[in-house]
């Protein structure tokens, strides 16, 4: 007992610890999103001129200001912005990057040139709601893309976690994608010496890069591993179609983002409750008691890892840490070889689908 109760007064100065350290990343996050907030704009794809920047690799693009304007802008295309056209042009993303990434600038411009040419000839009176910021335009969408916009959400977010007593725990941003966590600030033990924390972890896409998610996540204290569980919260981006009108009237914005709002604080309501948490410690206990031989884990890796991702975690599993990971091969100690590994990833993104992976193999919560 007396081991007991260190082990829990150990895991909460840790816990402490990580929610400090974290609570400084998750209010940059809440800070980037209310200092970023993309510009809209809808045109034709007839009004497109595509360029290649004669000085970098970039692709940049001129279209309208606006309906009734003779201005043009002249923007960069992100990443995501590309992807987006890639796939509603039919040219295979693998052609498209092979061109873009050639050392000399006759690859930019045929791209440029196919471009222009798909745009101009395949359908121009289809519209699109263009999503840009800093000169970047970083999302090139349906003019049915519902703009769920991050910053009220992330600001109900974080109202609603807090009044259940949660606290913010983390954040990651990227070009495209923003999520923040938060945790409520007690240890639990559903194993014994198994010291775990429980929170919410919300994404959003204001590019179309991902849906509005919410998910459950437990976070094993000793080696802050995470795992993101199930959803239990998604809305795609699609809505009516957009025109001018609509597109800037603050009237039809602002009552679509109190819709969300609201289903937003019921989930959180519905998921930080003693209900919920009993069903998680649960699944943690079924995962502990769930037997995982080396071979079956070995196979679970290279079905839903990236090969070096998965050497990585049969490595970590077969291996006798006991600190970074539990003891005992069971699916509990898979689920945190993969939280581990998304743990010492680098890219944000491939860093959150490793945590929902470690989420997916642990036991459905009712």
């Amino acid at each position: 007992m007396l081991l007991t109760m260190e082990s829990k007064t150990a895991a909460h100065h840790k816990l402490e610890t990580l929610i400090a350290k974290g609570r400084e990343t998750a209010g940059t996050v809440i800070d980037h999103v209310m200092k970023n907030q993309p510009t809209d704009r809808l045109a034709r794809a007839s009004g497109f001129q595509f360029q290649a920047d004669p000085e970098t690799t970039a692709i940049t693009v001129t279209y309208p200001a606006g309906a009734a304007s003779a201005e043009r802008l002249n923007q960069r295309l992100h990443r995501n912005a590309l992807v987006q056209m890639a796939h509603t042009s039919d040219l295979p993303l693998k052609f498209i990057d092979s061109l873009q990434g050639t050392a000399v600038p006759w690859g930019r411009e045929l791209l440029a040139h196919n471009l222009n040419t798909v745009f101009a000839n395949r359908n121009p009176k289809a519209r699109y709601l263009l999503r840009s910021l800093g000169g970047e335009l970083r999302g090139f969408l349906s003019d049915r893309y519902r703009r769920l916009d991050s910053r009220p959400i992330i600001e109900a977010f974080a109202t609603a976690v807090q009044r259940k007593g949660a606290l913010p725990y983390d954040g990651y941003v990227t070009d495209t994608k923003v999520a923040i966590q938060s945790i409520m600030p007690e240890v639990y033990e559903p194993v014994p010496g198994e010291m775990v924390a429980y929170g919410l972890s919300l994404e959003n896409s204001d590019f179309g890069n991902g849906a509005l998610s919410i998910r459950a996540y437990l976070l094993r204290i000793w080696c802050a591993n995470l795992a993101i569980t199930q959803e239990e919260m998604r809305q795609v981006h699609l809505g009516k179609r957009l025109d001018d009108s609509t597109l800037y009237s603050n009237r039809t914005y602002e009552l679509d983002a109190k819709t969300t709002v609201s289903a937003l604080r019921d989930v959180i309501d519905g998921h930080l409750d003693a209900e919920s948490l009993k069903r998680r410690m649960e699944a943690i206990r079924h995962a502990n008691d769930q037997v995982v031989g080396t071979e079956k884990a070995k196979e679970t890796f290279r079905k839903l890892l990236q090969k070096g991702e998965s050497e990585a975690a049969s490595q970590a599993f077969d291996s006798p840490d006991t600190y970074n990971l539990p003891a005992g091969n069971t699916n509990w100690r898979l689920s945190n070889a993969i939280s581990w590994i998304a743990g010492q990833t680098k890219d944000v993104e491939r860093k959150l689908d490793l945590m929902k992976i470690a989420g997916e193999v642990l036991p459905k919560v009712a």
